[in-house]
């Protein structure tokens, strides 16, 4: 039998969050069964040590399944390409929705006001989005990561093409549910992680901390608050100002191993974001068993639970000032936070109950073994021309994987992939 062949058009880095999916995608895929092709939009080294062979091979054509995984702005196929493809489908993600009614009301200039008709959640920060709707004209179906992203999306994709949500997923086996002290009395950790810039709201998170250490003198002995950061956002500068309110600021890249201490150190990883595609290091600190407290709207939705997590109520703001007739976002205010906080903290033994649910369900509702599986289901379902024949070769093709491949060369294989140089440093003191 012919290999079922998958091209995957996305970026390739494990400094992002497309990129670091582009490089799940590729290894579900593979322990799939597929014979897959990545197509790099772009590529930052280190390309991880299991995955090199892949980028070595040829593209050649024809092939069965091919998907374009990326941003609105990068959403394409050229017609040369869709000749030599079977399915092609085009998986994205948005942060930001639409306003939440079909007119606003806009200053007019005279001094009054004039009903405006709202507009996309892309307007007015996606570039390309004029071209949007032409170039998928050529996919047979596009896919978002959240219901937010597909509100925004909606006008622009052609009535031909169909469409549906499907979230991307994470390694769950790279993370192991770990030991905490959900009740001492002097290291309750409260941390945030990613690159905290102002979508994140890491600035009304410092403002509910201060509150609450100005307000509950006994909180700040027994609690500190942990944010990483790979980007400006916050800095360390601000040790010394906070100090006494245990407050710390990394700001540097980690390798995985200090990641993982990271992790094991805190007991909630707070959220409060005005939107996201799916927020990886959650799911990652939900695997290791801590709790979440995030904010209930967009890509966090589709796995955020009130029985294993905290959701944190909103308001859907506009993203830019004077702009209420175009894209909006979820502003989650000081006060949620600060209530959200000081619940946890007095309720330690609920937390933990949840972080412990959270490591069991997660891994089964969000591994990227599982988010394969349900993509090749939306590609039968949803696809009227070839989709059946496309869920059938890659039911074929995982059947001959799993009668070539052993348990325990599939583990192997695994093992072998964190194999990066440690710091070369003393590691950071959470």
């Amino acid at each position: 039998m012919q290999p079922f062949k998958v091209l995957v058009k996305s970026p390739f880095s494990i400094y992002s969050g497309y990129g670091q999916d582009g490089f799940g995608l590729l290894r579900a895929l593979r322990a799939w069964g597929c014979d897959v092709y990545p197509q790099p939009q772009w590529l930052d080294c280190p390309v991880p040590q299991d995955l090199l062979p892949l980028f070595s091979k040829t593209l050649r054509g024809p092939f069965d399944l091919t998907i374009n995984h990326w941003d609105p702005t990068n959403l394409y196929i050229r017609p040369e390409a869709r000749e030599l493809t079977r399915a092609a489908v085009a998986w994205t993600m948005w942060e930001f929705s639409p306003p939440p009614t079909p007119t606003v009301q806009m200053p007019d200039g005279k001094g009054g006001f004039k009903e405006v008709k709202s507009k996309s959640g892309l307007v007015p920060h996606c570039k390309g989005r004029g071209t949007l709707a032409k170039r998928l004209e050529l996919f047979d179906l596009v896919l978002g990561y959240d219901h937010v992203t597909m509100a925004s999306l909606d006008s622009y994709i052609p009535g031909h093409v169909a469409r549906g949500v499907l979230q991307g997923g994470y390694e769950s086996s790279d993370y192991k549910p770990v030991s905490r002290d959900w009740h001492t009395k002097t290291d309750f950790m409260f941390a945030m992680h990613g690159a905290l810039n102002n979508r994140k709201q890491v600035w009304g998170t410092v403002q509910a901390w201060v509150e609450l250490c100005h307000e509950h003198p006994e909180f700040v002995k027994g609690a500190k608050l942990g944010l990483h950061t790979t980007v400006p956002g916050v800095f360390p500068e601000m040790n010394e100002i906070y100090q006494n309110m245990r407050l710390k600021v990394f700001m540097e890249a980690w390798d995985k191993p200090t990641l993982d201490d990271f992790y094991a150190a805190s007991h909630v990883l707070l959220a409060p974001s005005r939107g996201e595609g799916k927020n990886l290091p959650a799911l990652e600190f939900m695997t290791t068993g801590g709790v979440v407290a995030a904010s209930n709207y967009g890509g966090h939705t589709m796995w955020l639970n009130g029985e294993y997590a905290y959701p944190l109520d909103y308001q859907l703001t506009p993203t830019f000032p004077g702009r209420p007739d175009a894209a909006h976002d979820a502003k989650v205010e000081v006060s949620t936070i600060k209530d959200s906080i000081w619940h946890i903290y007095n309720n330690r033994a609920e937390a933990a109950q949840k972080g412990a649910l959270a490591a069991e369900i997660i891994p089964r509702m969000c591994d990227w073994s599982v988010v394969v599986e349900q993509l090749f289901n939306r590609v039968r379902d949803l696809c009227p021309h070839n989709g059946e024949l496309i869920w059938s070769m890659a039911q074929k093709a995982r059947i001959e994987a799993r009668e070539r491949t052993s348990e325990r060369d599939f583990r192997r294989e695994r093992e072998g992939r964190w194999e990066q140089p440690e710091l070369q440093r003393p590691r950071p003191v959470f």
